[in-house]
């Protein structure tokens, strides 16, 4: 995280003070804060089992969320055609929903 702030310059020898003023500091360093918390990917794959639900939770597991695609694993190829036909666009949208502000391109089933 980089925050923009007025650096004062070397050998500086004016009369001014050289800290800087909180109110001037917080309010974007508060933004930029709040937009990476908004984004984060652990929050995605902690809200998997709540969206495919307890009976297939065990059966579909996250593997990774990475450039805005969420990588899972089935167990067999019945729950595969399911998940890939039917209820890939219900969980896009749900997954969308849910994380407005996250890119969720994808989901990308594997058999594992």
């Amino acid at each position: 995280m980089v925050f923009m702030i007025e650096r004062t310059r070397k050998n500086y020898d004016g009369q001014e003070p050289t800290g800087k003023v909180l109110s001037r500091i917080l309010p974007t360093a508060l933004q930029e804060i709040s937009a990476q918390a908004d984004k984060r990917p652990e929050l995605v794959l902690a809200a998997w089992p709540e969206l495919i639900g307890p009976k297939f939770s065990s059966m579909a597991t996250v593997i990774e969320f990475f450039e805005g695609q969420l990588f899972v694993k089935v167990t067999n190829s019945s729950l595969y055609a399911l998940l890939q036909q039917h209820e890939k666009p219900r969980l896009l949208n749900a997954l969308r929903k849910k994380f407005p502000k996250t890119e969720i391109r994808n989901i990308v089933f594997r058999m594992g």
